[in-house]
């Protein structure tokens, strides 16, 4: 990017099929790993929280509950996701999709309240379509070979020396196997957005 950009992540909605999985805990990890980007930072999760709080919803499942939070927030864009596979248990499987909008990628409709999202920042609202500037998504399953190999480059480096697991840690911490899943999320994410980028006409 040109200038520096301000992010949001909403609460990851749970579509794995159990409620074991904690899911402010990944939105948590994604956040983080949306931080780590050059030239890209991240408004702590427990804002975006407060935020939903002050706008009355409990998730973000419409594109005018996504324009609100955005306009609320003042943040250049809104990752808005679902986990959609999670099992902790060896060998691992996490499987997350995400979505990349900003607020003139999103219509006005009827249930958009400008004067509520104004209040906070003073800020007009465009028209546009709701269509993510960028996605992402995958199953990341450790039965799967490609996984393993993605993970043990992803590992090299990272391993905690004192574990005795070595890179194996990864497979034996739920935790540190969502941040490896996250990056790699994040890279796909990335990449897709550079080659919208890249492709844009200079004005």
């Amino acid at each position: 990017y040109d200038t520096p950009q301000l992010w949001a992540v909403a609460p990851l909605a749970n579509e794995s099929g159990t409620t074991a999985v904690d899911r402010m805990a990944i939105t948590d990890l994604l956040s983080e790993q949306c931080q780590q980007v050059d030239g890209v930072d991240t408004v702590p999760v427990n804002r975006v929280l407060l935020a939903m709080q002050r706008l009355g919803i409990q998730a973000v499942t419409t594109p005018q509950d996504a324009r609100n939070l955005i306009v609320v927030l003042g943040v250049d864009g809104l990752v808005v996701g679902t986990i959609t596979a999670w099992d902790p248990y060896q060998p691992p499987k996490l499987g997350l999709a995400i979505q990349l909008f900003t607020a003139d990628t999103i219509p006005v409709g009827d249930d958009f309240d400008p004067d509520r999202a104004r209040r906070a920042t003073g800020e007009t609202t465009s028209t546009g379509t709701a269509t993510p500037i960028a996605q992402s998504a995958g199953i990341w399953d450790a039965s799967n070979h490609r996984t393993l190999a993605s993970l043990q480059s992803f590992a090299r480096g990272r391993t905690r020396i004192d574990s005795a697991y070595g890179p194996d840690l990864y497979l034996v911490d739920m935790d540190l196997y969502t941040q490896f899943v996250a990056h790699r999320l994040v890279e796909k994410l990335l990449r897709n957005e550079h080659s919208r980028v890249a492709a844009t006409p200079e004005p």
